[in-house]
């Protein structure tokens, strides 16, 4: 085989994969456009806190909603995700996290404790839509 056939051919690969390249970019714009695909979070249930009381000063407003995805620690630490600036709540004062499909609210030893439903957990309890939380002077209503 010569060298201008190979040229042709090498010439030949190179467009088509332009061309590919082309009609893959193509088509993931039209999808954009068009909104894409259906999405499956669409019919999955979000979860998350309803403030429904908060202290004087605090940084969440009354009505205010906080998805929650996977676990969250809660407590007057900086380096919890929810920080919660409020004397009645501890250091580290609670952890919410998914197992099963199902959410879990641990009280983690804190002084003042966690409420759920006007009553003071111990340990780990199984949320449901429509519970209150009480953290400190916060309350919470879980949604989802």
């Amino acid at each position: 085989m010569d060298l201008s056939k190979l040229s042709l051919i090498f010439k030949i690969v190179i467009i088509g994969i332009v061309y590919i390249i082309i009609f893959l970019a193509l088509r993931i714009m039209y999808k954009d456009m068009k909104g894409g695909t259906k999405r499956r979070t669409s019919s999955r249930k979000t979860f998350g806190l309803e403030v429904i009381n908060t202290i004087e000063n605090s940084d969440f407003k009354k009505g205010g909603v906080i998805p929650i995805r996977g676990e969250i620690t809660i407590g007057r630490k900086h380096s919890n995700m929810l920080v919660l600036d409020d004397p009645y709540v501890s250091g580290s004062h609670a952890r919410i996290y998914a197992k099963n499909k199902k959410y879990i609210i641990e009280d983690l030893q804190s002084t003042n404790g966690t409420i759920v439903n006007d009553t003071k957990i111990k340990g780990k309890y199984y949320l449901s839509s429509g519970d209150k939380i009480k953290i400190g002077g916060t309350a919470f209503k879980v949604i989802g």
